[in-house]
């Protein structure tokens, strides 16, 4: 939910309006309406969560699974159109998040197919983390285990 109406995803699962390729136990790959390359899918939780942190692990493997699949069948399928691909998943709306609910984008590239992510070269180098914050990171993430 977003606010008090259903976000795109879970309004377009319960309509059925997705062009589903795989539907898992917890998670199901579809086509993406707006594809970068053609076989663009996109991988999401049944469930509606907002985000990658939202998720609960069953749902991340599911979810990794999935993908790992796709990928594979991708390049079996559409062969040397397929020279590799893009796994991306952005959490939240600062980091281009488009539709608030979870999702892993499995994007087919080939050279020169006219897609790019672009970076700001100009902000190197970063200054390094400060280790009292690198040290709460790998307490919180040990926490977590």
């Amino acid at each position: 939910m977003t606010g008090d109406r259903p976000c795109d995803f879970c309004a377009a699962l319960a309509a059925g309006s997705f062009d589903v390729v795989v539907r898992g136990d917890l998670v199901l790959a579809v086509l993406d309406r707006h594809p970068i390359n053609p076989g663009h899918l996109l991988v999401l939780p049944l469930r509606h969560a907002p985000d990658l942190a939202a998720m609960d692990p069953r749902e991340v493997t599911e979810m990794a699974l999935v993908a790992q699949r796709a990928d594979r069948a991708l390049r079996q399928v559409l062969g040397a159109a397929v020279e590799g691909t893009n796994l991306v998943m952005s959490n939240g709306a600062a980091a281009d998040q488009g539709v608030p609910h979870a999702h892993l984008h499995v994007v087919p590239r080939a050279s020169g197919d006219g897609y790019e992510f672009r970076e700001d070269t100009s902000r190197y180098p970063l200054p390094p983390l400060e280790p009292a914050d690198r040290a709460a990171i790998a307490e919180r993430l040990r926490d977590e285990s």
